[in-house]
């Protein structure tokens, strides 16, 4: 067996998708030659936690350190002096003010973990015989972490950009200064890694166009995915309504408004049936939640808050229908972790999606849905008919070929086979 430092600041108990990615390569890992060392930071103050991700990585080795970033500072001061209450201060924090603390901190929030990192990273270096080390990123204060631990041991460096740190849709600097030491740092990590993994081809492209001096051979595209044992247990759906479910959050400029709009006028001229739902399935922000509170269509909103992975996966194959949002400015290159879900459900996709962006280029090729641009009202409003006409008329399997197609490509066994191929290329 060979020994991987994986560095993931997000890892479990927390919940979301970028864990799961994390989370899903450790658990495969070892089948293909590699044993797995974790390095993450304590409990800190999240939005999303999820047990029965624990499972998975119940045999890792896992080194937790402390921190002095904000996250990890926020989780101390509710465990001693807000213990009762029943929502962080995290969770009740705008993102507004989220996305200044942010944006204030050279490199990223998340630097006053770097230190304790890299001190646990050394004793681990040293008393294991690493043959790669691993960074999921973001945040990119990962990546630091894993240049100095590379330097230091000259071990072979491997990043994995779950989102990219320049070239973000949301891409934002509290100064000129901030955004060259970023840049310095990105191009020092870039330079040191010996192979750099994207999670969509056109952020890919992307990053090749942002720091054209890095050698093109040092970048592959791995997918995030699905795993299929998560999808043993198929449920046939018996109930009588319509459901369509969309699970996540909405943050940056991704919104339910225009959606929201289109139901109340569909709901004005009575062309909204009784039992059409729509679910949402996720911890809303209060700006969103108020969106849906302001609305004349309540009685066709199902609000679920924040489930476990296994939970989220039942409630898509309990449903008729999913929902895809991406926000329509500057997002080409995002493809959520959640469209690989939905395919895995084999469930046909409502999607609010830049039309020309990657994603929209997934479900097209596979036939896996309806789409329409994040703001078009009246085409959000002719879709969501056509598919409440096709469960109606029992020809939805006749429409979309999604319940037929293929995506083994897509499993997370699959996935992590490629990052192996890749890890390969340096031991």
């Amino acid at each position: 067996m060979k020994n991987l430092l994986f560095i993931s600041y997000f890892f479990s108990p927390l919940g979301g998708p970028g864990v799961q990615r994390s989370v899903k390569f450790c658990k495969y890992l070892p089948e293909y030659g590699w044993n797995t060392i974790v390095l993450t930071v304590k409990d800190i103050s999240y939005i999303a936690y999820d047990d029965t991700l624990k499972s998975d990585v119940s045999s890792l080795k896992i080194h937790r350190t402390g921190s002095c970033d904000i996250m990890r500072m926020l989780h101390k001061i509710e465990k001693y002096k807000f213990s009762g209450s029943d929502q962080s201060i995290y969770t009740k924090t705008p993102s507004q003010k989220k996305q200044f603390f942010r944006n204030i901190f050279p490199i990223d929030s998340k630097i006053g973990w770097i230190p304790f990192a890299i001190h646990e990273g050394k004793k681990i270096c040293r008393t294991h015989s690493i043959d790669a080390i691993y960074c999921s990123i973001g945040p990119f204060s990962s990546a630091v972490v894993g240049y100095k631990l590379s330097n230091i041991f000259h071990i072979p460096l491997i990043l994995d950009y779950r989102d990219l740190f320049r070239g973000k849709p949301d891409e934002s600097y509290f100064s000129s200064w901030h955004e060259r030491f970023a840049y310095k740092w990105e191009k020092k990590v870039l330079d040191r890694a010996s192979a750099v993994i994207i999670n969509t081809y056109r952020a890919k492209k992307r990053i090749k166009t942002l720091f054209p001096d890095i050698e093109k051979q040092k970048f592959s595209v791995i997918y995030n995915g699905y795993d299929e044992e998560d999808y043993k247990n198929s449920i046939l759906n018996q109930s009588q309504d319509i459901v369509f479910t969309y699970t996540g959050g909405f943050y940056g400029e991704r919104t339910p408004k225009y959606f929201l709009q289109a139901l109340a006028e569909l709901e004005n001229t009575r062309q909204l049936p009784d039992n059409v739902k729509f679910q949402f399935v996720g911890n809303l922000s209060e700006h969103i939640n108020r969106l849906f509170l302001n609305t004349e269509i309540l009685k066709h909103i199902i609000l679920t808050p924040q489930v476990s992975h296994m939970k989220s996966i039942r409630c898509l194959l309990e449903s008729t229908y999913l929902m895809l949002f991406i926000a329509k400015r500057d997002s080409e290159i995002v493809v959520p972790a959640k469209l690989f879900e939905y395919l895995a459900a084999r469930k046909p996709i409502l999607a609010m999606i830049p039309k020309h962006g990657e994603a929209a280029h997934i479900i097209e090729k596979y036939s896996a849905g309806l789409m329409c641009e994040p703001d078009d009202v009246q085409k959000i409003k002719d879709n969501i008919i056509e598919m409440i006409k096709y469960k109606q008329l029992g020809i939805i399997k006749d429409i979309f070929p999604i319940m037929e197609n293929d995506y083994s490509h897509f499993e997370r066994r699959n996935l992590t086979k490629n990052l192996v191929d890749v890890l390969n290329q340096f031991i």
